[in-house]
C-alpha cells in the first residue's frame, strides 16, 4: 500500500504533553493505513512502533472506530523473512493481535 503518511511523525514525541494529539496521529495514521488495504504496518523506528502498536486501542476508542491493524518492526520482519518463529520474535507479545496476519502469510500465530 503506497501510504501517503509514510513520513509523517507518529505523535510518540509529544505523547506526555499533549495525549489527545499523540492519539489523534496515531489513529490517523493506522486507520488511513487499514482503509487503504494495508494488513499490517511496518516501522523502522522502535518509538513509532511502541505508540502505533500500545496506543491503538485507546485511538480507535476516540475515534469511535474498529482499526486493529498489526504493527510489525522491521527487525522482526526481517526475522520473519529469515525464517524464525514468531515467538522468538516476540510478535505474540504486541497489543494489537498479530495472529491473523501470521496466519494470512502461513506462519502459526
Amino acid at each position: 500500500v503506497d501510504f501517503p503518511g509514510k513520513t509523517a511523525c507518529c505523535g510518540f514525541p509529544i505523547v506526555t504533553i499533549n495525549e489527545k494529539a499523540s492519539l489523534k496521529m496515531v489513529g490517523n495514521h493506522t486507520s488511513t493505513a487499514k482503509d487503504l488495504g494495508a494488513s499490517a504496518m511496518v516501522t523502522p523506528c522502535p518509538l513509532c512502533h511502541l505508540n502505533l502498536d500500545q496506543y491503538q486501542d485507546r485511538a480507535a476508542w476516540m475515534m469511535e472506530r474498529e482499526i486493529d491493524l498489526p504493527i510489525i518492526h522491521v527487525p522482526q520482519l526481517v526475522g520473519l523473512a529469515l525464517g524464525l518463529d514468531p515467538e522468538e520474535l516476540k510478535i505474540n507479545k504486541h497489543v494489537i493481535s498479530t495472529k491473523k496476519l501470521l496466519t494470512e502469510i502461513s506462519l502459526k500465530p
